[in-house]
């Protein structure tokens, strides 16, 4: 007979938590039912935040950042607008300046948005990564996204004769210099670049790139093409004379220092082997 009451009483239990488990689902689809959305920003002003987070900044900023995500995609299920967007940057950078993937998200959440975005838009988001380039002038992807989202992304939308245009081109270009420097953005970016400084009529600085990147690149297909590019700035002979030089302190470097980057060394190796090897071959 106890064996019959406990089977009778497993049986209840499963049914009731069966009963339970049906009923929650009812009630949260009622729920999912009834929600409408709204673009609605809840947070307080950032300077409150400070002290709101009893201390805990960057533990805020975290959880800010969670909610920052939800909002985006949320606005691109509903095609949005993403007007607050700055609003949750603003949040976290107060909290966390050094939130380093705040600035970048920022930049292209303020950029791509389901509606499009006005110019107005993208240079505030261009703000952002302006602020995130001048506090990690070492970061080239920063650099890159900086640079790129200037040059590609608001140029387009300006008119013509805008009188920004070419103070915003030359920015543009002083990043996107920046960013191949440090390693950032796609192989393409260096004779981008030099085509861009040709452009606006500085050659020499276009030289002085080609030069310097030159050592830096490993795609044999750009290599060739700043190779090309010196035979017509200067002349076949000193673009040999540059190609053979560079060899020869690649060689060295692998031979000394194998494990070594060829930026570092630069400093390494005798400075004034590295200083006539690297600045004027012929």
């Amino acid at each position: 007979m106890k064996v019959v009451g406990r089977l009778v009483a497993a049986v209840a239990i499963v049914g009731v938590l069966a009963g339970i488990w049906s009923l929650r689902g009812r009630a949260m689809d009622q729920y999912l039912g009834t929600q409408t959305y709204e673009d609605i920003y809840y947070l307080p002003p950032p300077a409150w935040l400070g002290v709101m987070s009893l201390g805990h900044r960057r533990a805020l900023a975290d959880l800010i950042w969670l909610r920052a995500l939800i909002y985006f995609g949320d606005e691109f299920a509903n095609k949005g607008a993403v007007k607050h967007v700055f609003n949750y940057g603003d949040a976290m950078l107060t909290l966390d300046p050094d939130f380093k993937r705040v600035y970048r998200w920022v930049g292209m959440a303020g950029v791509y948005t389901p509606t499009g975005s006005s110019a107005e838009f993208m240079e505030r988001a261009i703000d952002v990564l302006r602020r995130g380039a001048e506090r990690f002038p070492n970061d080239g992807e920063l650099a890159w996204d900086a640079g790129a989202t200037i040059t590609y992304d608001l140029l387009p939308h300006l008119p013509k004769d805008d009188p920004d245009r070419e103070r915003l081109k030359a920015e543009g270009n002083e990043h996107m210099i920046a960013a191949a420097r440090l390693g950032g953005g796609p192989p393409w970016l260096v004779m981008t670049n030099a085509t861009s400084l040709r452009k606006l009529g500085q050659t020499d600085r276009e030289l002085r790139h080609l030069e310097e990147m030159y050592a830096m690149i490993r795609d044999p297909k750009v290599k060739a093409q700043i190779e090309m590019r010196l035979t017509q700035l200067r002349d076949e002979a000193y673009a040999e004379a540059f190609r053979s030089t560079n060899e020869e302190f690649e060689k060295r470097r692998e031979e000394e220092f194998p494990y070594m980057p060829s930026t570092l060394y630069f400093f390494v190796a005798d400075p004034i082997e590295a200083i006539v090897g690297l600045e004027d071959p012929s």
